[in-house]
């Protein structure tokens, strides 16, 4: 593999979508903006950008010196904000790079200055791993611009792109020093929003067995700028979707976690080879980040398979929901140096997987299952009360099955009742002599509710017996034994329906 030269410097160094001017490059067929080779997708429309030459020789600013201070030297890249230049300073005779704002751009006044805000509150984040901005300024025709260290060596999306799966050792001293830098900005209250390999830059020589002398993250606040400009298509977040955490893709609030789940992304493609998730638009994508679950690592890739439990924390940073992910850009760089052991040869040893812990299924449609509440035992006064009224029901059955049973052989009793309709009275079975026949008993019809009426006299050859004193209230008469003897007529037959 071909060694970087530290003497010249590198392709594009800096930009939110950093192009070498001196190879090909990305266009978009709808708003006709260039991106690097790297980029998909146009963050303004969605649009599958288009390979295209790109001749930076006909530039305007190229000669010009910027307030009196800056001599414009030649192209590096350009992004979808603007144009970076590598410019060199008159007095100090140093060489720097220059962020210029795209024109259109520079032509809504609240995005201009909210372009120079975020470059001041990067300013303002002092570690080693970010970027250094120096100096601001604007255009003799009003655009902003400002002014950073001109950095020498590689993206880390080209060495990606020519050699991952990167080895164990290189790939997590890139990523610890990416953490430690976002750390930073972090602690000042500056979220990325826009990481992604493009925005690494690896300083310095690097090989595939050499770590490279340092790293420089870049472009913060690209996407907080560009997301509310009016020249971004409705419906499209601005950002690079591979690289999108789902509450960012959904257009939800915004916070430090989205940067650890891009961290997630940039770490599962340099132990893969690949990103979590591929399609063939824009939407595609960010679909994808919102609903499916990645694939585990050691799945993915045999260069991946001995990465233990490294693998538990790819997949944690990778949470679709931020409060399960690691609260701290601290966490997560500390659960990485759990996980791995550099031996004395420098190679990096994973521990195993924490034996709980199992890769998490393929994705899938159907719903998680919800496990029952358990059951709790009932409170005391519950089963006291069941207690008493099983003893009430048993109490009952008993003194029921003392009462005497009616007998079969005897005469229906007589009844009276008094209501307010009139008195009804049973009639009597009568004695019965030699002259009288099997139907020797009369039976009188009940009386009709709301008309007055009085049992018939007994006949002349009845015995006359007083009948029972009335009461005024009587439950009603039990239903009449079953007559099987013929002597005996249901003196109720009459009245059923």
């Amino acid at each position: 593999m071909t060694e970087l030269d530290a003497t010249e410097p590198g392709p594009a160094l800096t930009s939110d979508t950093i192009v070498d001017a001196r190879r090909e490059i990305k266009r978009c067929p709808e708003c006709s903006q260039r991106y690097g080779p790297d980029a998909r997708f146009c963050p303004f429309d969605g649009s599958e950008l288009h390979a295209q030459s790109y001749d930076p020789a006909g530039d305007s600013l190229l000669g010009a010196v910027i307030d009196d201070r800056y001599e414009v030297c030649a192209v590096l890249g350009e992004g979808g904000m603007g144009t970076v230049y590598k410019v060199r300073h008159v007095s100090l005779e140093r060489m720097f790079a220059m962020k210029v704002l795209r024109s259109d751009l520079a032509k809504d006044a609240d995005l201009a200055a909210r372009f120079t805000q975020e470059a001041r509150a990067t300013a303002s984040i002092k570690h080693p791993t970010v970027v250094q901005i120096t100096d601001f300024g604007r255009l003799p025709d009003g655009v902003p611009y400002f002014v950073m260290e001109l950095l020498i060596g590689q993206p880390l999306s080209v060495v990606l792109k020519s050699r991952a799966p990167l080895p164990h050792a290189i790939a997590c001293q890139i990523v610890l020093k990416i953490a430690a830098g976002l750390g930073a900005a972090h602690e000042v209250g500056i979220v990325h929003r826009d990481l992604k390999p493009e925005n690494v830059f690896l300083v310095g020589r690097s090989t595939e067995s050499q770590v490279p002398d340092d790293v420089r993250v870049v472009d913060f606040g690209a996407a907080k700028v560009m997301g509310s400009s009016r020249v971004t298509k409705t419906g499209i977040v601005f950002g690079t979707p591979h690289f999108m955490s789902p509450e960012q893709a959904s257009g939800s609030v915004v916070d430090h976690r989205a940067d650890i789940y891009a961290l997630g992304v940039i770490m599962y493609e340099l132990f893969t080879g690949r990103v979590p998730f591929e399609a063939d638009t824009y939407m595609g994508v960010l679909t994808q980040h919102m609903f499916v679950q990645p694939a585990p690592p050691s799945t993915v890739s045999p260069h991946a398979k001995d990465i233990g439990r490294l693998e538990e924390v790819i997949l944690r940073a990778l949470e679709k929901k931020p409060e399960a992910r690691f609260a701290s850009m601290e966490a997560l760089a500390a659960a990485i140096r759990h996980s791995m052991r550099v031996e004395a040869s420098g190679d990096v040893r994973f521990a195993q997987p924490t034996p709980s812990s199992a890769p998490p299924p393929r994705p899938s449609s159907a719903p998680p299952s919800v496990a029952p509440p358990p059951l709790r035992s009932p409170p005391g006064w519950m089963l006291g009360a069941a207690a008493g009224g099983v003893l009430a029901v048993a109490i009952v059955a008993v003194w029921a099955q003392r009462q005497p049973a009616p007998s079969r052989d005897a005469e229906p009793p007589a009844a009276s009742e008094t209501s307010a309709q009139g008195t009804i009275s049973p009639p009597q079975a009568a004695s019965t002599g030699p002259s009288a026949g099997p139907s020797a008993v009369a039976s009188a019809p009940a009386a009709t509710p709301g008309t007055s009426s009085a049992a018939p006299p007994p006949p002349a050859s009845a015995s006359a017996a007083t009948p029972p004193p009335r009461r005024t209230v009587r439950p009603p008469p039990p239903p009449p034994p079953k007559v099987t003897d013929p002597e005996f007529v249901d003196p109720w037959k009459k009245n059923r329906p």
